[in-house]
């Protein structure tokens, strides 16, 4: 339940009517029936014994008495917002669980990094980490199963902007190549994507990230790559690089733990897929100390990576 309703959750439904101008707008705003809220305001006005609420017409209008008390309400809730503000500053020694969610790589590379900067701040929080894959992550967000959350940009995200969840952007993550030791790449310090026209290559199935980035970018400078083998997960594409069965396309944090029959090369050119990591929470979670520390921490620890 919102906060502002530990203040009589009628007042609440007031301030709507004042602003909204009638009983049925308010209700409309607030998802709720005009009948429940005008039953609810009728309670509120009967307690106070004073009329809050006049007919006008057709219409119904707030009473002298009850322009006051929504002028009061408003002050109450401004109140507790300070409160609210003054009870958290006082927490400095922030405690309790927050839990972060995100893809297996994000959890390697900068979930577990910031883990370790989030208990030498603070010793009694107690940070909790989900793998949640970028498809699912939101939903969990929203249900409260997280309270914080990191993902991979795609065409779902534009439609956020009228949802209950905040995203501002974290990382954009290079895509490298993945070769085996003897491979003549490996000798490069860089390779641009046209050079790897004629390999074989190991990538995701097509409805998985790895593999829309590395069509887009292939696409782009003149070819189709031609696969070999289909693996995601990133044991399993190693181990087909390793032996020598193709080259593969990886996010550059994504090989946080070296193989010593691999080599990661950075791509150059005009092309250079890359994919945008983004940091999700709910919307007015920033006033929450323990979510504002977990952000500093995700924060540092994304920058910090090569």
């Amino acid at each position: 339940m919102h906060h502002k309703y530990m203040i009589d959750s009628r007042l609440q439904l007031l301030i709507a009517v004042c602003e909204y101008g009638t009983v049925t707008a308010a209700a409309e705003a607030l998802h709720r029936t005009p009948s429940g809220v005008s039953k609810q305001l009728k309670e509120l006005a009967n307690e106070l014994d004073v009329d809050i609420l006049e007919r006008h017409g057709r219409r119904v209008r707030l009473t002298p008495a009850g322009q006051r008390l929504v002028a009061h309400a408003r002050t109450l809730n401004a109140q507790w917002e300070t409160a609210l503000s003054d009870t958290a500053a006082a927490a400095r020694d922030l405690c309790g669980p927050i839990t972060i969610g995100g893809f297996p790589t994000a959890i390697s590379s900068i979930i577990t990094p910031a883990l370790g900067s989030m208990r030498t701040r603070h010793r009694q929080l107690r940070p909790i980490v989900k793998e949640i894959y970028s498809s699912q992550l939101l939903a969990a967000l929203e249900s409260g199963d997280i309270d914080l959350g990191l993902f991979v940009a795609d065409e779902s995200t534009s439609h956020l902007a009228d949802s209950h969840v905040e995203v501002t952007s974290l990382l954009d993550d290079p895509i490298d190549l993945l070769v085996p030791k003897e491979h003549r790449f490996s000798a490069y310090g860089r390779v641009q994507l046209e050079e790897a026209a004629q390999e074989d290559w190991i990538t995701g199935h097509p409805h998985q990230d790895a593999y829309m980035e590395l069509l887009a970018a292939t696409r782009a400078v003149g070819y189709a790559p031609r696969i070999a083998h289909y693996a995601q997960e990133l044991t399993a594409t190693t181990a087909l690089v390793a032996a020598g069965a193709g080259i593969a396309a990886v996010p550059r944090i994504a090989m946080s733990i070296p193989h010593p029959q691999v080599v990661q090369i950075p791509l150059t050119g005009t092309q250079i897929p890359r994919r945008r990591i983004l940091l999700a929470q709910r919307r007015g979670s920033d006033h929450n100390p323990r979510i504002t520390a977990a952000v500093t921490a995700l924060k540092h620890h994304s920058s910090a990576d090569p």
